[in-house]
């Protein structure tokens, strides 16, 4: 199946995010809310503290390119 938004096709930053777009990238990616994806990267982050969670989302940030900021 063919699909006209690159997001669904890879994972991509989101230009218009809040923090490096990591969370609004992989919402759109998933299909999902950005709400519901910051929330849960939140709470994971503050449960596991730094290593697990603040360690991949930095990662992510810098491997991660940017999506097209007309979508």
């Amino acid at each position: 199946m063919y699909c006209h938004s690159p997001y669904q096709r890879k994972w991509m930053r989101s230009p218009d995010g809040i923090l490096f777009g990591v969370c609004s990238g992989m919402a759109r990616r998933l299909g999902i809310s950005s709400f519901l994806v910051r929330l849960v990267t939140f709470l994971a982050f503050c449960f596991t503290g730094f290593f697990p969670v603040g360690l991949v989302y930095i990662l992510l940030a810098l491997v991660l390119p940017a999506g097209p900021e007309y979508y």
